[in-house]
């Protein structure tokens, strides 16, 4: 569930940009912040609980 969407941008644009600099394709990359993004808005603004790097390339994994 949505919590608060501060961070999503940010998290999108950290996601997006980790995968585009390791060669991702523009969707994959674009995978990676959507994860990340979604990831965010699951969290309250007073936390910082970023998605970890194991956590985003499993979910980005799934089918």
């Amino acid at each position: 569930p949505v919590v608060d969407s501060n961070g999503a941008g940010d998290a999108f644009a950290a996601a997006f940009l980790y995968a585009w600099l390791n060669r991702e394709t523009p969707a994959r990359s674009a995978l990676y912040g959507t994860i990340a993004g979604a990831h965010a808005c699951t969290v309250p603004s007073t936390e910082a609980a970023a998605i970890g790097l194991d956590d985003l390339l499993t979910r980005a994994a799934a089918p």
